[in-house]
């Protein structure tokens, strides 16, 4: 409401009072539209601004709808600004629906696409981490198309069968990484199994809803946003020199008491005194540096994106065409991604309406034809200085280790190329016939076409001018094709209806999924004249192969929602799935969940209080299934390949050969969950808070348990493994506005911990599955530092013969009668630790002010036990060159040394066993993101046609605090042939801008 007194002045100062009919409200925004003159209500509620006619006034708080009043010479304003109960009313998408936030009674977290889309990474998933607590998102590499991160929700859902959430983009299963950011609306999780059983056997593991954007009514909006970004590893370790390298070669081969004759010592000594004051000439000397020679200091990104929408009352459209380009670390490393796509809304009568999603992507994946990239990388760091130059004086490749030449490999061995073309067809039927009846049929069509080209070409080596000859030995062409064609059909309907104070809601509906993959390839070598393509070559070496396989699921679903006057909840869910992964008499679960909610703000004995917006109790209880295990998991695998001598000659005939066996007996993995929650929100949705506790036990889980070696034969699926996860989530947002300034703050923090509950007494011979301890926990020995002298050796207990003074020496954990003190074995292992991130947080802050914005991320683990193994850890693995913190190494004058002795690799094997000293904290805390932008005042873009300009700089992956092992990146997947290989996380940094017309 407003009350004016009018006046006929031309320009003077206006003021005012905002209040929300029950007292002022102070920090009120007070802007004149399209400009940047404003002010903000002081303590008392009043405001005075200097204004001219013609102009309109926003009025904008936290908690409170924005109001839009315009300057007609009023002298004094008094307005009146109605609470906005967004908080109750703001909507979430759950399965096959939406529902009101405030009346959710199972565990669902969601995020805006517009807050995704600002941290302008390559890969979806990496956006979604630290948005949402109890959703672990895990970025293990930083390679070009293969960067986007892991994602579990609540913990590891299996042993053997899929652990990885449903991603389902409008309905349709997708690839999360393929998925553009700037058409995603949002992103709804569920976790628990009030909230995913509808979705039954292929929700175990929590399912992710993205809904992308859709047309809205009114003119045609168009947008661009366009960025370009600088890429550079987030943490490399460092590599010694030549002399450094040969100096610790010999005091290993003195400390081990390898013998060295006085003729090899002195050319070693001299070699080491020219190596330290001369420069390499790539003939007597080598001090290669591979990786300055194979690596870039930095690689570049850019991405670009157009979108279009508007529309009328009966046609709306939003079509989306965007193009992203990432550089590797190495050359002849890069990924491209094409995505197009346009939904379309038709209101075809007053009571039907039509949706069309049709899509289009294509990626390009680039690599070299000789080793992956990142085990290029990771040669590049290890190699020997010593060894040959990267490239020779004579212009041949250097020799590297018998031809294995990380540089050469990187410009010169070939290529590996991948390109994946998507075509998607989604179509949607909306009828709604009577008041509160929806009928809804969904059909779509995804086709993903892959094909891929591995070109080797030998490159020549040599050293000190004498060609060694070609590495590989062989040239090599394999070309390759697959389809995957997915088919889903749904139809459904609803019912709702409203009497008084209550409220109820039916749905039920029956959908159809298959999926059918065929593939083949081709390959030969020996081609003539460079001309690489498979209609050359040599017939001889020709080798051709393909496959195809199917799986096809069959479901029905109902649900029912009861509220009382918005204050008590019900919700029951049911999903009845027959899958095609499983035989007749096993093919049919029913998957079940029910839960409550009770509004507690909503009762006459909360009435008083008034700051309180939401308070809501939940509680929820559901069985889920899993079939994620291939797809004839139930029958004999028969194999190709075999011969046999038969008839009286014995002549040997080619057949096949059954190498696994059967159990048509396997059923569903199941589990049972278990969720308690409260939600609550004050001042006007100032304050908010979510905080959730689960436990989840899995049963009858697929495992292997091993056969004798004699039976020749591996073993078949059996329904015998039992698993529990149990965990808390807390999430607190805060959000306000004082005197234009307005900021938000959302701290979320939660911890899983996992448990093998019964394996039927069948540990794990490697100690990766053992009843009571997590999945995949470490087991090893517990150390008590270095042996001191050699009485400390004698008198110490010793894991072989091999123990010296400066060598790892480990405690005795296992005693009893006859059992040797002295003797360390494998009864002396001990549980060190699990390797799932535990007490997860994040802090999200964002600002703005004046047309600026300001957003930052924090995100860290608190616990997480991880074990580097190979040349990751072990001085000269491999025949690697050593890492600088791999120098300080025990001595007699140096007990307390980072590294034991230093010895050759084949005396060291003791030293380097799993245990608590190499099984370090994977803790960290990082600076995940920071945004600055600043969007120019519409005055000025508004003059050359242009609604909004916004121009920003971003970072991500900015600093990183941890006590990991130095060099290393915590949140990497480390592993490989040689045990610490990794590609590395990049660090970014980003210019960009956001325009719209």
């Amino acid at each position: 409401m407003i009350r004016s007194a009018s006046l006929f002045a031309q320009d003077f100062t206006l003021t005012g009072t905002v209040s929300d009919k029950a007292e002022p409200l102070p920090g009120v925004s007070v802007v004149v539209k399209g400009t940047t003159k404003g002010t903000a209500t002081d303590v008392n509620g009043k405001f005075s601004l200097n204004v001219t006619p013609g102009d309109e006034l926003v009025f904008s708080f936290i908690g409170y709808k924005t109001q839009v009043v315009p300057y007609t010479n009023q002298k004094q304003l008094a307005v009146n600004l109605e609470p906005n109960a967004f908080e109750l009313q703001e909507t979430v998408v759950v399965g096959y629906a939406t529902q009101k936030k405030a009346t959710l009674t199972g565990a669902v977290s969601s995020v805006s696409g517009e807050v995704l889309n600002q941290r302008k990474v390559a890969s979806l998933s990496t956006a979604l981490q630290g948005t949402m607590p109890g959703v672990t998102v895990q970025q293990t590499s930083g390679q070009p198309g293969a960067d986007g991160s892991n994602i579990r929700i609540r913990g590891i859902g299996s042993i053997n069968s899929s652990t990885y959430p449903l991603v389902l983009v409008d309905g349709v299963e997708m690839d999360i990484n393929q998925v553009d950011a700037n058409i995603v609306e949002s992103v709804s999780v569920l976790k628990d199994a009030a909230s995913a059983s509808i979705y039954g056997s292929r929700a175990a593991n929590g399912v992710i809803l993205i809904t992308t954007k859709r047309g809205k009514e009114g003119g045609i909006t168009t947008s661009y946003s366009g960025s370009a970004t600088v890429q550079r590893p987030t943490n490399m370790p460092n590599v010694v020199r030549a002399w450094q390298y040969l100096e610790a070669e010999l005091k290993s081969f003195d400390n081990a008491g390898v013998s060295v004759s006085p003729a090899q010592r002195e050319q070693q000594t001299k070699l080491i005194e020219d190596q330290k004051n001369l420069e390499p000439d790539n003939w007597n000397r080598y001090d290669t540096d591979w990786k300055k020679e194979t690596l870039k200091d930095y690689a570049l990104l850019h991405q670009h994106n157009v979108s279009v929408g508007g529309g009328t009352e009966k046609l709306r459209m939003f079509g989306s065409g965007s193009y992203l380009t990432q550089d590797g670390l190495i050359p002849n490393n890069s990924f491209n991604r094409t995505n197009i796509q346009v939904n379309t809304d038709a209101k075809i009568t007053s009571w039907l309406k039509a949706g069309l999603i049709t899509g289009v992507r294509e990626s390009n994946t680039l690599a070299p034809g000789v080793s992956s990239p990142k085990s290029i990388i990771n040669k590049a760091l290890y190699m020997l200085p010593t060894l040959s130059a990267a490239r020779e004086l004579d212009g041949n490749w250097g020799y590297g280790k018998n031809g294995d030449n990380p540089t050469a490999q990187a410009y010169a061995s070939g290529e590996n190329k991948n390109k994946s073309s998507e075509i998607l067809i989604n179509g949607t039927l909306t009828a709604t016939p009577l008041a509160g009846l929806e009928l809804v049929t969904q059909y779509s069509r995804r086709n993903v076409t892959g094909r891929s080209r591995s070109l080797v070409t030998p490159y020549t080596t040599s050293l000190k001018g004498q060609v060694l000859g070609i590495y590989p030995a062989e040239d090599g062409l394999t070309e390759g094709w697959s389809q995957t064609v997915q088919n889903n059909f749904r139809t459904q309907a609803s019912y709702e209806k409203d009497l008084g104070k209550h409220y109820a809601k039916v749905l039920a509906g029956f959908q159809t999924e298959e999926s059918e993959f065929s593939s083949f390839f081709g390959a030969k070598q020996g081609f003539e004249l460079g001309r690489y393509y498979l209609g050359n070559g040599d017939g001889a070496t020709a080798t051709s192969g393909g496959g195809a396989s199917a799986w096809a699921l069959m479901s029905g679903y109902a649900r029912l929602n009861y509220t009382f006057d918005d204050k008590y909840l019900l919700e029951v869910n049911g999903r009845y799935d027959g899958s095609s992964r499983f035989v007749a008499k096993n093919r049919w679960g029913f998957f079940p969940s029910v839960s409550s909610g009770w509004v507690i703000s909503r009762e006459s004995f909360m009435e008083n209080i008034s700051k309180l917006d939401l308070l809501k109790v939940r509680a929820s209880y559901g069985l889920l299934g899993n079939q994620n295990i291939g797809n004839y998991p139930y029958t004999a695998t028969i194999n190709p390949g075999y011969g046999y001598y038969l008839g009286d000659n014995k002549e040997l005939v080619p057949g096949v050969a059954q190498t696994e066996l059967e159990n048509s007996n396997i059923g569903w993995e199941q589990s049972k969950q278990f969720n308690v929650g409260v939600d609550a929100a004050l001042w006007r949705g100032k304050l908010s808070l979510t905080a959730d506790y689960y436990i989840k036990s899995v049963y009858d889980m697929l495992m292997k348990f091993p056969l004798p070696y004699y039976a020749g034969i591996s073993p078949a699926f059996t329904n015998a493994g039992d698993m529990r996860n149990n965990g808390w989530e807390i999430s607190l947002t805060h959000r306000n506005e004082i005197n234009g300034f307005s900021y938000g703050a959302t701290v979320t923090l939660s911890d899983n911990q996992n448990e093998i509950t019964n394996l039927n007494g069948l540990n794990s011979q490697d100690r990766t599955m053992v009843e009571g301890y997590p999945n995949q926990g470490i087991w090893g020995y517990l150390t008590d530092g270095y042996y001191r002298d050699w009485d400390d050796v004698a008198a110490s207990p010793k894991l072989g013969t091999s123990a010296r003074p400066g060598f790892v020496k480990y405690k005795k954990i296992y005693q009893a009668d006859g059992v040797n003190p002295l003797l360390i074995d494998s009864r002396d292992l001990v549980y060190l630790g699990d390797p799932f991130p535990h007490y997860e947080y994040s802090l999200n802050l964002n600002a703005g002010w004046k047309g600026f914005d300001f957003t930052t991320f924090i995100q860290g683990v608190g616990k997480r036990s991880t074990f580097m193994s190979g040349v990751g850890l072990k001085p000269f693995a491999n025949g690697s060159n050593l890492f600088e913190h791999q120098l300080d190494s025990w001595t007699p004058e140096n007990q307390n040394a980072e590294y034991p002795l230093l010895v050759p690799e084949a005396n060291s094997s003791d030293n380097f066993v799993r245990s608590d000293k190499w099984v370090r904290d994977g803790a960290y805390a990082r600076l995940k993101n920071v945004v600055l932008g600043y969007t120019i005042p519409k005055a000025l873009t508004q003059r050359v046609k242009v609604e909004s300009f916004r121009v920003y700089v971003s970072g991500q992956n900015l600093f990183t605090r941890s006590n990991f092992f130095e060099g290393y990146d915590p949140e990497v997947s480390y592993g490989g042939g040689v045990g610490g290989e990794f590609y590395p996380i990049m660090q970014t940094y980003t210019l960009g801008v956001d325009l719209k017309f």
